[in-house]
């Protein structure tokens, strides 16, 4: 149970070094910057969690986390780069995100919670590069800004805005300020007065814009409150993470199937044509371990449908000869892109560890493989702390850049990671 505290005292505990809700952080961990430059224990030798874990974090820690700090990042108070090249270069693009100001927000404000010291720094950067140029005086947030800040596109997108809560709820952690969590209530109360759409949810964006209605930006958003109920304890954003679910039970998920639609008609009927038959295993897995938080956080039970996402992700959305996962199939559960993205790959590992706490131990023996493919796959023949973002059907590399917008599933898997081996959680599981 999650006492409804008021929000200056649930900050002055974190400040006082308790923990931060479920996760077991606290403001700041044990510094690990003297990991930075040593020797990487090879994904090849994974095999086990405990080993996955150890050569994850000497990857994270020794090699991302710098990496991202500096090549990553544009001038003082400029924020990050919107992705780089295959080099490791800025990529030169004409825009900033929004959503990957935030991303990498999260990035940097959660690595100095486990103790990176130079992420601090980071995300004040980061932090003070949004609200200067990004943040609207009505509570919503720019969608683009050119690269020095001004704004390109003042659209308030429902997915980026969802980013920018989640962003503001690790910094608030971070910080031990109240204003973070201030701007996230705007922003919060702008979505509900500006973004309805009946029947249920919300517009993709505002000012209107045609195309189908999408699951996506709610499953992110349902992300953010929950992160915001767990640094403040405040009812109001577990009241919404109950209306998110509720939308994802009732048009979202197709029971019959066990699946989650992506593109829908304004009712929430499923689009017309391949669109409203289209599902991303990814997804699925996200979902599960979504609904895993938030039954953590409420207490409300949501097992079954966690458990039909995940068998249908697993039965119908991973590879068979490389246990990688696909980028989507059909309803019918028929592959439809035999591609390999990177983030797919980071919420499987979520997953697993979601269901390993929720006692299914038969999903311990895919943590360290899974481990194993992101390390040797993605992670490895780049440049060092960066990563290959998708895989073609033959495994082969297909990006044509690195988009920093990964950072965010590929630390969340790392964090996962990170708690189910401080948990004790099968250590002695090998492969």
């Amino acid at each position: 149970m999650v006492l409804d505290d008021p929000l200056t005292p649930a900050l002055s505990r974190r400040k006082r070094g308790q923990a931060a809700g479920g996760l077991g952080l606290v403001l700041r961990g044990p510094a690990v910057t003297a990991e930075a430059g040593l020797a990487v224990p090879g994904f090849g030798a994974v095999r086990d969690p405990a080993t996955a874990h150890a050569a994850f974090r000497g990857w994270m820690f020794g090699q991302a986390l710098p990496f991202w700090a500096g090549a990553g990042k544009d001038g003082p108070g400029l924020g990050v780069h919107e992705a780089l090249r295959l080099d490791g270069t800025p990529a030169g693009l004409p825009f900033k995100r929004m959503r990957v100001q935030a991303r990498q927000l999260y990035v940097f404000s959660h690595a100095a919670l486990l103790g990176w010291a130079p992420g601090g720094a980071m995300a004040d950067d980061i932090y003070g590069f949004m609200t200067r140029h990004g943040a609207r005086a009505d509570g919503a947030w720019a969608r683009r800004l050119h690269p020095d800040g001004t704004v390109l596109d003042g659209t308030a997108d429902l997915y980026d805005l969802a980013f920018v809560l989640f962003a503001l709820a690790w910094y608030a952690r971070l910080a031990g300020s109240e204003a973070p969590l201030a701007q996230a209530r705007r922003t919060l109360d702008w979505i509900a007065h500006h973004m309805p759409h009946p029947p249920a949810g919300y517009h993709n964006a505002v000012p209107w814009e045609d195309g189908p209605r999408q699951q996506n930006p709610h499953m992110h958003l349902l992300e953010a409150v929950l992160a915001l109920y767990e640094t403040s304890g405040d009812s109001y954003y577990a009241d919404h993470a109950r209306s998110l679910v509720a939308l994802f039970r009732r048009h979202l998920f197709d029971p019959a199937t066990g699946t989650l639609g992506e593109f829908f008609a304004p009712d929430w009927t499923p689009a017309p044509g391949d669109a409203g038959t289209h599902v991303e295993p990814g997804h699925h897995l996200e979902w599960a371990w979504l609904l895993d938080q938030h039954e953590r956080l409420t207490g409300d039970e949501a097992g079954a449908e966690i458990g039909r996402l995940y068998d249908f992700a697993l039965c119908h959305g991973v590879d068979p000869a490389t246990g990688l996962v696909w980028d989507a199939v059909g309803r019918d559960g028929a592959p439809r892109l035999r591609s390999f993205r990177l983030w797919p790959q980071t919420e499987a590992l979520k997953a697993y560890a979601a269901m390993a706490r929720r006692g299914r131990v038969d999903t311990l023996a895919r943590v360290a493989p899974t481990v194993r493919a992101i390390g040797t796959r993605f992670l490895q023949g780049c440049v060092p702390g960066a990563w290959t973002d998708q895989l073609d059907a033959a495994g082969a590399p297909a990006s044509r850049g690195i988009p920093t917008s990964s950072f965010y599933h590929v630390f969340m898997a790392y964090a996962e990671l990170d708690g189910l081996v401080a948990a004790g959680i099968g250590q002695r599981q090998h492969i």
